[in-house]
């Protein structure tokens, strides 16, 4: 049976390439060596260490100026969550987001190949505008209101949180992609707690 590709890639330069095969079998997401982006500097802080369906999993931030005058910029936010206990790939998990809105980040869907065999996902950036230094833009987004997946998967994020991720304790932080490299905030513990069933690990 032959393979299908499925390439994922932002207007901001930052592709993805994913193999998949036609039944689903789901390859390694590759993600290109970035370099820091020394412009800005973003944090992000959690209201409740404890996730649960029940209770809002809001995460608060902000986005600051660091150069030394007015600064237009073009982001793409993508949350992480990896676990504390293990290592493994499938125990890592990403959710691109729009920080402002509380949604997932949009994105423009176009076919891929001769027959439509694939897909072409390319990610809407989020522009942040800063008068001066020391500017900052706050932000509070719900992690359920975004689609979640697993970073070894080649599928686009299209489950909600508690859907996708497992029960467990996690290192929870924010990249901020550009053209000119990424910000990272600091790691933020959390712990997910659901009643939604999961599948067994092979």
């Amino acid at each position: 049976m032959s393979d299908c590709r499925v390439r994922l890639c932002s207007c901001l330069g930052i592709t993805f390439s994913l193999a998949a095969h036609l039944v689903g079998v789901a390859q390694t997401r590759v993600k290109e060596h970035r370099q820091i982006n020394h412009n800005i500097r973003c944090t992000i802080q959690v209201q409740d260490r404890k996730w649960t369906p029940a209770v809002p999993a809001f995460v608060r931030g902000k986005v600051e100026n660091l150069t030394e005058g007015s600064l237009e910029i073009h982001v793409q936010p993508i949350l992480y969550l990896s676990s504390k206990t293990s290592s493994a790939e499938r125990d890592k998990y990403w959710a691109p987001v729009d920080l402002f809105q509380d949604t997932p980040l949009p994105v423009d869907k176009q076919p891929l190949g001769q027959k439509g065999e694939g897909v072409a996902i390319k990610a809407i950036p989020i522009k942040l505008t800063f008068q001066s230094r020391g500017e900052a833009i706050d932000f509070r987004i719900d992690a359920r209101h975004i689609f979640w997946e697993r970073e070894i998967s080649s599928v686009w994020p299209s489950q909600e949180l508690f859907a996708a991720v497992e029960p467990g304790s996690y290192d929870l932080r924010l990249v901020l992609g550009t053209k000119s490299g990424d910000c990272e905030s600091a790691n933020v513990a959390v712990v997910v707690e659901t009643s939604i069933p999961h599948e067994p690990k092979p």
